[in-house]
């Protein structure tokens, strides 16, 4: 914990060193996450975005916060057992739609016609909805995730005029993966899966990459 708060104040003490300028950038922007959510597969979301620039006098350096929302995505295979149906094994698929405040401190490189840009940040980021498909019946095993997290960000940017293509990976710093270990016996078969099937492990950490474009006016 000590290391995430000496991280964030980092960032923070950088961008007032900078020293202010009197102009600042709004920037949107928007694009496709690939997510890691502790799950055996990866799954597909968007983001959206919204920030703008804390004003600096280097040519060099760069420093701006956004608010950020983000789905992340993944899916379990999962035995169902159903009155009707029987046993079936399914994917339980989940979205995990965030919101994050943000900060970055970027160093680029101006006058090339071209701005290409390294950037690092951190957010926190709140839980606003976990959305599972339908279950077909009653799970052998269910996961759940916890309502915050704090990340740090890495990323690359290039830039013509206001608009850039952005590419950047996230990791979350704190165990996110929850399972409810209340008893959910299956009549006639085993609570667990076979052996050798993948079995998420409780506390792990989420991650995602992500690929957009913004504009900035």
């Amino acid at each position: 914990m000590i290391r995430i708060r000496s991280f964030l104040a980092g960032l923070l003490t950088a961008a007032v060193i900078l020293g202010a300028a009197p102009v600042s950038a709004v920037q949107i922007a928007a694009g496709w996450t690939r997510a890691d959510v502790g799950l055996k597969n990866e799954g597909d979301g968007f983001f959206l975005g919204v920030g703008d620039a804390i004003p600096v006098t280097s040519g060099f350096l760069d420093a701006s916060y956004a608010l950020e929302y983000v789905q992340k995505a993944g899916g379990q295979p999962t035995f169902f057992s159903d009155p009707v149906e029987g046993f079936t094994v399914t994917e339980a698929e989940v979205t995990l739609h965030c919101v994050q405040p943000s900060i970055f401190l970027g160093a680029r490189i101006p006058d090339l016609g071209f701005v290409p840009r390294l950037y690092a940040g951190t957010s926190i980021v709140l839980k606003v909805k976990e959305s599972w498909s339908d279950f077909p019946g009653r799970a052998n095993l269910e996961w759940g995730y916890k309502n915050t997290d704090i990340v740090i960000h890495l990323g690359a940017s290039l830039g013509v005029g206001p608009v850039a293509v952005d590419f950047r990976f996230t990791q979350g710093l704190t165990g996110q993966l929850l399972r409810d270990n209340t008893p959910k016996p299956l009549a006639g078969k085993a609570e667990e899966p076979p052996e050798g099937t993948f079995i998420p492990e409780t506390g792990s950490k989420l991650s995602h990459f992500q690929l957009g474009a913004s504009f900035t006016f």
